[in-house]
C-alpha cells in the first residue's frame, strides 16, 4: 500500500487501523420520538400509494424551512409516510405543489439530478451522530444516495446501495415510494427496539432553493446531525449475514503479422501470430454481523470502473487527485476517513490481493485494511 505526498510518507506495504469515537451530542432542541409501525404485508413499490401498508404507517407532515429560511413555515404541502416490515424500511413522499407544471425533475443517471425537486431522509443507524446514510428521490424515481461524515463534513456519493423507488407526478405534485433493505445498512444487529435518527426533508426548487423539513433546526449549531430526532422500532429488523462471491475472468488476444522482403524486393506478409492470456480474480463480501464486515479481493479486476475525468497537470505545485470509484475501497470507506488525508487509496494501482475489516464495537468503529 502506497501513499501520495497528500498524507503520510510512502512505504511499501502497511496495515492502516484507525478507532474512530462517537460524538453523540446533548440535542439543544428537545423532540419527540418517533415510533415506526411494524406490519407484516409487502410492498410493491410502483408510486401508486394504495397498497394496504400505507394505512398503518406513520403520517409526519414536512412544514418548516430551514434554509434558507430559518424555521418559517413551508409554502407548500408535503406528507412522509414511514413504516417498516421487518425486512425493508418503506417510506413514500406526497409532495403538493401548486404549480406542477413547475415541477424540476428530469430523467438522467443516478446521483446527478441534485438540482431537481428532491424527496429523501437522512437515516443515523447507530444514533451516534457521526455517520448517517442519505436516500433522495426526484419525481421520475431517480437515486441519490451516499454516506455523509459529520466530524469530516465529506459526503461519499460513490456509495451505492441496492434499494427501490418509483416517482410519480400527478395534478397536484408528486410523489414517490422508497424500499430500503436492511440488508444494506449497519446497524446493532439484535432483537431489542433499536432507536435510530431520522429526519426528513424536501429540496423545493423555484424562485430560491427551500431545504423544508419535519423539524426545527438551529442554524449555529454547525452539527445539524446532532439535532435530528431519534425514530425507535424495528424490533424484528435483521441484517444480511449474506456472503457474496464474485468472480472475474479477462481475456486478452493480441495478434500480429510479420513482413519479409521477397527477392524482388517486394513486400509479402506472413501468417497472423497470436498470443492469447487470461487472467483470472475474486472477490469475497462477507457480512460478518451487522456491525462486521470483510471484505476480500484476489488479483482485482478494477478494468469494470468507469474512466476518470481528464485532470491537467501542468505548473501544478502539487499532485493531483481522484475520487475513488473501486467497489472494494468504497466499501466502509468512511471508517477511514478523517480531518486529515491519511488514506489515499488511488496510490494502490495493481495490486495482487487485499483484505478489509470494518466495523462498530460500542462508542467505536474501527477499520484496518492491507494488501500486496
Amino acid at each position: 500500500m502506497k501513499f501520495s505526498n497528500r498524507g503520510l510518507p510512502a512505504v511499501a506495504t502497511a496495515l492502516m487501523l484507525f478507532i474512530q469515537p462517537c460524538i453523540a451530542q446533548d440535542n439543544p432542541i428537545k423532540l419527540a420520538q418517533l415510533n415506526i409501525p411494524h406490519v407484516e404485508f409487502d410492498l410493491k413499490v410502483d408510486g401508486e400509494l394504495n397498497d394496504a401498508i400505507w394505512q398503518q404507517a406513520l403520517d409526519v407532515p414536512l412544514n418548516i424551512v430551514n434554509s434558507p429560511w430559518n424555521n418559517k413555515p413551508s409554502p407548500v404541502s408535503t406528507i412522509a409516510k414511514v413504516v417498516e416490515n421487518g425486512k425493508f424500511l418503506y417510506v413514500a413522499f406526497i409532495a403538493q405543489d401548486p404549480n406542477p407544471e413547475l415541477i424540476q425533475g428530469f430523467l438522467g443517471d443516478r446521483d446527478t439530478r441534485w438540482g431537481d425537486d428532491l424527496v429523501g431522509f437522512k437515516l443515523d443507524t447507530y444514533n451516534n451522530r457521526r455517520l448517517n446514510y442519505e436516500f433522495f428521490v426526484n419525481p421520475y424515481g431517480i437515486q441519490h444516495d451516499s454516506i455523509a461524515n459529520e466530524m469530516t463534513g465529506d459526503t461519499d456519493s460513490a456509495w451505492d446501495g441496492i434499494w427501490e423507488s418509483v416517482g410519480k407526478i400527478t395534478d397536484t405534485g408528486y410523489q414517490v415510494e422508497i424500499a430500503i433493505p436492511y440488508h444494506i445498512l449497519n446497524f446493532a444487529d439484535n432483537d431489542d427496539v433499536k432507536t435510530w435518527a431520522m429526519e426528513l426533508i424536501r429540496l423545493y426548487p423555484r424562485d430560491s432553493r427551500l431545504r423544508i423539513s419535519h423539524i426545527e433546526l438551529d442554524r449555529d449549531d454547525a452539527c445539524w446531525l446532532c439535532q435530528i430526532p431519534e425514530i425507535t422500532g424495528f424490533k424484528n429488523a435483521k441484517a444480511s449475514k449474506n456472503l457474496m462471491l464474485t468472480p472475474t475472468l479477462v481475456a486478452n488476444k493480441n495478434e500480429n503479422r510479420a513482413f519479409y522482403a521477397d527477392n524482388d524486393g517486394q513486400n509479402k506478409v506472413t501468417d497472423w501470430d497470436s498470443e492469447n492470456d487470461f487472467d483470472a480474480g475474486l472477490d469475497l463480501r462477507w457480512s460478518i454481523n451487522a456491525n462486521t464486515l470483510l471484505n476480500v479481493t484476489i488479483n482485482p479486476d478494477f478494468s469494470n470502473v468507469e474512466s476518470d475525468a481528464g485532470q491537467l497537470s501542468v505548473n501544478k505545485t502539487f499532485s493531483l487527485f481522484y475520487d475513488e470509484k473501486r467497489q472494494f475501497f468504497v466499501e466502509n470507506s468512511e471508517y477511514f476517513s478523517s480531518n486529515f488525508d491519511l488514506v489515499y487509496t488511488r496510490n494502490i494501482a495493481d495490486p495482487e490481493y487485499g483484505a478489509k475489516l470494518t466495523g462498530t464495537r460500542g462508542d467505536h468503529s474501527y477499520g484496518a485494511f492491507h494488501d500486496e
